[in-house]
C-alpha cells in the first residue's frame, strides 16, 4: 500500500444518499487497515452530529471533524487536538455576523462549555437549523451576552441561509476580514420538510481547515504528505487535495473538487470510495 493514510470525507463521499455507509465501502476501509493504512474520517461536522456514522467505521480511533478545527476520538467523544478562535477575532467576527438577519452558530469545543453550539446575534435559528439540533440531540443555548471563557472555546462561527444570501454573506466576511479567516458556504443536510435548500456558512481561524487536522493525526505517525490519500466532493476538501499526496474526487464532486483532483472515482451512490481504495490497494494510483 503506497498511502499511509487515508482521508476520507463523510457527506456525498462515505456516506450514500441515504446517509449511511455501504457494506462495499466498509469492506474497502477494512481492507486498507489490513494493508497498514490508517483510515480516518474528515469532515466538516461535529463528533456528535457525525457519531452514528463514524462510531460504525471499523480500525480506526480518530477522525477530524469540524473541518479540520477538531480531532475527536470517534467512541468516546474526547477531544484529541482543536484550533480555537483567537477570542478577540471570534468577538469581531461575531460582531459583524450578529447584525445579519440570520442568527450566528458558534460552534464551541463541547468538552469545555458543555455545548455543541451557542445561538447569538439578531436572528432566530432556522426550521432546518432546530431540525438539525434535534435529528442529532445537540447541546444548545441561545445568549445574547457572551462572556470571555465561552469565546476561548469557538471554533467556527457560522450561519444558514439560502444559497445567494449565503453566497452575499461569505463576501462580506472576505471583505471585512481579508486572509484573517477562512470562511465559505456549501449546501446544507435539509429538513425532509424543507421547500428550498439552505446553504451552510463556515467561519474558521485563518489556517484552519481539513488538511490541519490531517496533518497534525500524521505527524503523530511520522507520515509526509506525499503518503496521503485524500477522497471529497465539496469546496472545504480543496485545501486537503492542493496537499495530499493523492487526491481522489468524487464522481459526484462539484467542478473545482474534480479539477484539483489527480484521480476521479464513481459517485457516492456507486461505492467510489471502495473503487478509489480498490484502485490504491492494486498500485494503479
Amino acid at each position: 500500500m503506497r498511502y499511509r493514510l487515508i482521508a476520507i470525507d463523510l457527506d456525498g463521499t462515505l456516506l450514500c444518499p441515504d446517509g449511511k455507509v455501504s457494506e462495499e465501502n466498509r469492506a474497502s476501509l477494512h481492507k486498507a487497515h489490513e494493508a497498514g493504512a490508517i483510515v480516518i474520517p474528515c469532515t466538516g461536522r461535529g463528533w456528535r452530529e457525525a457519531r452514528d456514522v463514524v462510531t460504525s467505521i471499523p480500525d480506526t480511533e480518530v477522525g477530524v471533524f469540524n473541518t479540520g478545527a477538531m480531532v475527536v476520538g470517534l467512541r468516546d467523544g474526547k477531544t484529541h487536538h482543536r484550533a480555537a478562535f483567537d477570542s478577540d477575532l471570534a468577538r469581531e467576527l461575531i460582531a459583524l455576523m450578529a447584525d445579519y438577519d440570520e442568527a450566528v452558530l458558534l460552534y464551541t469545543d463541547p468538552a469545555e462549555t458543555g455545548y455543541e453550539y451557542v445561538v447569538t446575534g439578531r436572528g432566530e435559528p432556522t426550521k432546518n437549523t432546530r431540525w438539525w439540533f434535534e435529528h442529532n440531540a445537540l447541546r444548545w443555548a441561545i445568549q445574547d451576552e457572551l462572556a470571555p471563557p465561552l469565546l476561548d472555546h469557538v471554533v467556527r462561527v457560522g450561519s444558514i441561509a439560502l444559497a445567494g444570501r449565503a453566497r452575499q454573506v461569505v463576501g462580506s466576511i472576505h471583505d471585512a476580514f481579508g486572509q484573517r479567516v477562512e470562511a465559505f458556504s456549501f449546501e446544507a443536510l435539509q429538513d425532509p420538510g424543507a421547500v428550498e435548500p439552505s446553504h451552510i456558512v463556515e467561519c474558521f481561524a485563518a489556517g484552519v481547515t481539513k488538511w490541519r487536522g490531517i496533518e497534525w493525526v500524521a505527524k503523530q505517525h511520522g507520515i509526509e504528505a506525499s503518503e496521503i490519500a485524500v477522497i471529497g466532493d465539496q469546496i472545504n476538501d480543496v485545501p486537503m487535495f492542493e496537499k495530499a499526496g493523492c487526491a481522489v474526487a468524487m464522481g459526484n464532486a462539484i467542478p473545482v473538487i474534480k479539477d484539483a483532483a489527480h484521480y476521479h472515482t464513481l459517485k457516492n451512490d456507486e461505492h467510489g470510495v471502495a473503487h478509489a481504495i480498490e484502485k490504491m490497494l492494486g498500485g494503479d494510483w
